[in-house]
């Protein structure tokens, strides 16, 4: 989850440096819901039957809280379109709104409707973790379940892990194997993830698309090796 983590807190650090020059944006609709996947019953390994649920998403959208409880504390929100290598990410911090396009071909914009303006950037070395690529992190065996608790109104197994010192907790609901809340505890302070409104199935194409008309300014790419 660790880049995942990092991604976020990027993100807002942008969004912060851009405060002189953006606006508010005007949030676009939500693509209607599409079936949720049936939950898989393996009594005999409820984990493994987790991951195989997590596995097969690989269209959805969801609503994302993030907040930090350290010394520089802040508190992030905002949602996330997923298509395949497709994402759109939409957050609010520091009373801004920024649309973060990452298409197919690994262009990056940071897009501001309010102002018809967009950066295009080169994608970063490293994706972003979705919800659902703790599944990759299995191979580490440090995973572990130590319950079953309600949160947010669905059942949830709750895991555990712990890596380089920092331990992880996650409510993974049990029809899908997403995450429905994540606690992470770090040497810079504790930070919490909530994963709401989860909508498994295609989306919109037109979400991954820069409208005609967006006056683009495209950033150098980094020196080789950076």
């Amino acid at each position: 989850m660790k880049k995942w983590i990092v991604a976020l807190l990027v993100l807002t650090l942008m969004l912060g440096s851009l405060a002189g020059c953006s606006s508010k944006t005007e949030e676009p609709g939500t693509p209607a819901a599409s079936q949720t996947p049936p939950a898989q019953q393996a009594a005999d390994d409820p984990l493994k039957d987790l991951m195989e649920s997590a596995r097969q998403v690989n269209q959805m959208s969801f609503d994302i809280v993030m907040s930090s409880g350290n010394a520089s504390s802040f508190s992030t929100q905002g949602k996330m379109y997923i298509s395949g290598e497709k994402m759109r990410m939409e957050m609010e911090a520091m009373g801004m709104k920024m649309i973060t396009i990452t298409t197919a071909q690994e262009e990056v914009y940071m897009y501001n409707p309010d102002t018809n303006t967009a950066i295009k950037m080169t994608a970063p070395q490293e994706p972003v973790e979705l919800p659902n690529e703790w599944v990759a992190d299995s191979d580490a065996p440090n995973w572990k379940i130590v319950g079953e608790e309600k949160k947010d109104g669905y059942d949830c197994v709750v895991v555990t892990s712990n890596e380089d010192d920092n331990l992880t907790k996650m409510w993974l609901r049990k029809d899908i194997g997403m995450p429905v809340r994540v606690e992470q505890t770090t040497s810079e302070g504790p930070i919490v993830i909530e994963y709401k409104n989860y909508q498994i199935g295609p989306q919109d194409d037109s979400l991954f698309e820069i409208p005609a008309g967006v006056d683009i300014t495209t950033l150098p790419s980094s020196p080789s090796g950076d």
